[in-house]
């Protein structure tokens, strides 16, 4: 029932705000907070009550021939799934890669972690929580974007929510590299904090930029679509691939702001992309989360977990691309038949 009240508030939420006028300022990301708000059937009119009787009704005469439904699993089953989730010896994740499940000795993945975060060239620990001074910074910026008309109220309200949680990071296995000795892959989880919310919106400014990028694949399908009517010869030519290592976490944060700033430059003169790179910078480098209660911040690299970061990851990428791919001059570039 809980999706059918979902459906039935979204209806009354477009027929009540259909004749709403368009607000002052532009909300150019299309991000606003979530809303509880939910119109009475006095307020949306006697048409979607009735429209909301005959679908319950319509579902209830469903319902009634339906059989219900019983577990896949035995009581054995049931019983193990509960011994494996309540032990706290082991901990059970998803795999990097391939959709596989890692089992991992809990004692051996925080030495995994903790040497992996002792690394002083990307990560250093930090005395004391930073919460309350990341949302005081965050609150100033927000307001005076607010202030200066960059933003509407409702990004604001999206931007400076009132309960955050501190982020944390945990370790995903790369079973597909080793499956005796799997290297961890670090995943900083912000969803419920301060900076979230700066990384949706700046995503929603830099995902069209990484779409213009020359070498941009979206799926299998456009990659096919690019090979259509491509000349193909086998004894002159081959396909080769490669890949970047730890690419996230080797990005210098300075460099990823000026990339993203040369980007929105080619855009042409607009106050908000100064916004935009003062929400990024907010990301890269108040980069701070827990593990196993010691606060740390990365001092180096873009946050795996953060909405932007594949966007930030791309332009990186796509501006080294221009200067050494796509650079006629280098005799490189007359090799390529099609990078991407």
């Amino acid at each position: 029932m809980r999706i059918l009240q979902s459906f039935f508030r979204r209806i009354r939420l477009k027929k009540f705000f259909c004749s709403s006028p368009p607000p002052l300022v532009s909300n150019r990301s299309g991000l606003k907070p979530p809303s509880l708000f939910t119109p009475s059937l006095e307020a949306v009119g006697p048409e979607v009550a009735i429209f909301e009787r005959v679908v319950v009704q319509r579902i209830e005469d469903m319902l009634r021939h339906i059989p219900k439904s019983k577990s896949n699993l035995f009581k054995e089953e049931n019983v193990a799934l509960r011994n494996l989730k309540e032990n706290n010896e082991i901990t059970v994740e998803p795999c990097d890669k391939g959709g596989g499940i890692a089992v991992l000795d809990t004692g051996l993945y925080i030495e995994k972690m903790s040497i992996m975060l002792q690394c002083a060239e990307f990560y250093i620990t930090v005395p004391g929580n930073t919460e309350n001074m990341i949302k005081r910074r965050i609150r100033e910026m927000n307001r005076t974007a607010l202030a200066s008309e960059l933003i509407c109220q409702k990004v604001y309200d999206f931007l400076t929510p009132e309960y955050m949680r501190f982020p944390i990071i945990y370790g995903l296995s790369k079973a597909h590299k080793d499956l005796k000795d799997p290297p961890l892959r670090p995943i900083v989880s912000i969803i419920g904090s301060a900076i979230e919310p700066l990384s949706k919106y700046v995503d929603t400014f830099l995902k069209p930029l990484v779409a213009q990028l020359p070498s941009f694949v979206r799926d299998t399908g456009h990659f096919i679509s690019k090979l259509e009517g491509l000349q193909y010869n086998p004894k002159q030519e081959i396909l080769v691939t490669m890949e970047l290592e730890a690419l996230y976490t080797n990005i210098p944060q300075q460099q990823a702001l000026d990339c993203v700033a040369s980007y929105l430059d080619d855009l042409g003169a607009d106050p908000l992309h100064v916004f935009i790179l003062n929400c990024l910078e907010m990301i890269l480098i108040n980069n701070y989360f827990d593990f196993n209660g010691t606060i740390y911040q990365q001092i180096k690299g873009v946050s795996m977990g953060a909405a932007c970061a594949p966007s930030v990851a791309n332009l990186y990428v796509g501006a080294f691309e221009q200067r050494h791919i796509y650079n006629e001059i280098d005799p490189f570039f007359e090799n390529v038949h099609l990078w991407c």
